[in-house]
């Protein structure tokens, strides 16, 4: 079984301050954020409070849902930016997720970016709250910049957004500390 690890919200803020930080840091401002669904909607909304920039989103589907926790053959879009709305075009945009990235492949990570250099953007960033250090099979465009609130041994993360218990959640993530 692969080891667990619990973030509270409170964990999560601090590591989305110190990730805006990161970005403002970088020499780039940002127009917008292109939140990845549904992992990166949470995470978007919090650095926006930071970055004081809109979000838009994109939807793309991985997963067999016939057969549960297996892929499918290729990523599929759901909800996209078609067209990619005026206000974004020429525009310096940060893909957000939470992590490099559920399904720890980076596949779907590659799919998005790939598909949003098709379109008429400034710089395409990438943002994630976490980087597993592991093996990916997909790869991040070069010249893509990639920022990551922290780098985390390959475990299981369990945020507080899905927890259907969120005082049992935070006092498993206390114990865990």
């Amino acid at each position: 079984m692969k080891q667990k690890i619990w973030y509270t919200y409170d964990d999560i803020h601090r590591v989305i301050k110190a990730l805006a930080e990161k970005i403002q840091n970088s020499g780039v401002k940002y127009d917008a954020m292109i939140a990845i669904g549904g992992g990166g909607f949470i995470p978007a909304r919090m650095l926006r409070c930071f970055l004081e920039i809109p979000i838009y989103a994109v939807t793309t589907a991985y997963y067999d849902s016939d057969n549960e926790g297996q892929v499918t053959e290729e990523v599929k879009k759901v909800q996209w930016l078609d067209p990619v709305p005026d206000a974004l075009k020429g525009k310096n945009v940060l893909v957000v997720d939470e992590v490099d990235e559920v399904d720890d492949s980076r596949v779907t990570m590659e799919f998005c970016l790939t598909e949003l250099q098709k379109e008429d953007f400034g710089t395409i960033a990438v943002a994630v709250l976490h980087e597993k250090i592991k093996a990916k099979v997909g790869k991040i465009p070069e010249g893509i910049p990639y920022f990551s609130g922290l780098t985390v041994e390959d475990w299981w993360i369990n945020y507080p957004w899905d927890a259907l218990d969120i005082d049992e959640h935070n006092q498993i993530g206390r114990a865990h500390v």
